[in-house]
């Protein structure tokens, strides 16, 4: 993929954000802002090896880090390809609290199972980095027959299924320095049976990541994530938010053994 084609698919998925965002005009859009800070960790077994662990966490607050937005966790493994694409499966979960006028009123869980494929293209001495991930998630929701409720006891789990699909350009301009830029999409795919938007959300990402060795398998990222929910499974029905979200990461790709 060269910079022509990535610019016309981040535009793409602009434009189709965009006509998303235009049919809930009507509808109330609450806006936040917030803070992610966690880890993404890609852990081959051995240098150069087919396995490997994937670990994620994340500690999310709403007005940056005054209010408790959530939580989240992923674990799983990889299969690393010999041209380096990467196939990968395992489980998530994620701990969901009330916190804009269109949240659900109750904290509530969300137990995952994924599988995910990422396709990686590096140029120029690895100064470039493009990748698309492609990514199912088989999702159960916990839920309440009464929204009051205060009981720890939820009355039934909503069954969703979800395609979420990132397209992802890493740069690097100078030793230890990048810059990056992605767009990810996240598609309801059985709405239909619920009679729920096919769009859930949509993360635009821009940011800066920091390699804190000479290596480049363990960096310090930051940056910026717009993003967009179209009724999503955490809000109240027919109603839209956007989250204005500031990003630290540990992200890393550091082998458990040297060859």
């Amino acid at each position: 993929m060269n910079i022509a084609n990535f610019l016309k698919t981040i535009s793409f998925i602009i434009v189709f954000t965009f006509l998303g965002s235009v049919k809930t005009n009507a509808q109330k859009m609450e806006q936040n802002v917030a803070a992610w800070v966690g880890y993404e960790m890609y852990l081959p077994f051995k240098e150069d090896g087919r396995w490997g662990l994937l670990l994620e966490g994340y500690s999310k607050g709403n007005q940056f880090v005054s209010e408790l937005q959530g939580s989240f966790y992923r674990a799983g493994a990889n299969y690393y390809l010999k041209n380096g694409n990467r196939l990968g499966a395992g489980i998530a979960y994620q701990w969901d609290l009330p916190y804009d006028e269109i949240s659900l009123p109750y904290n509530n869980p969300d137990y995952r199972i994924y599988e995910q494929f990422i396709w990686r293209i590096v140029k120029k001495e690895g100064k470039e980095v493009w990748s698309q991930r492609f990514r199912m998630e088989q999702r159960w929701l916990g839920r309440k027959d009464d929204p009051n409720s205060t009981s720890d006891h939820f009355d039934y789990y909503k069954f969703e299924n979800t395609l979420r699909y990132q397209v992802r350009y890493q740069l690097w301009f100078k030793e230890r320095w990048a810059a990056v830029v992605y767009d990810e999409v996240h598609i309801r795919t059985n709405a239909a049976s619920s009679d729920e938007n096919y769009l859930d959300q949509n993360r635009l990402y821009l940011g800066t990541a920091y390699s804190l060795d000479k290596r480049r398998e363990i960096r310090l990222e930051v940056g910026y994530m717009n993003q967009i929910f179209w009724k999503s499974s955490d809000t109240e029905s027919g109603l839209s938010r956007m989250n204005h979200t500031i990003r630290i990461t540990l992200t890393t790709d550091l082998p458990f053994k040297r060859k």
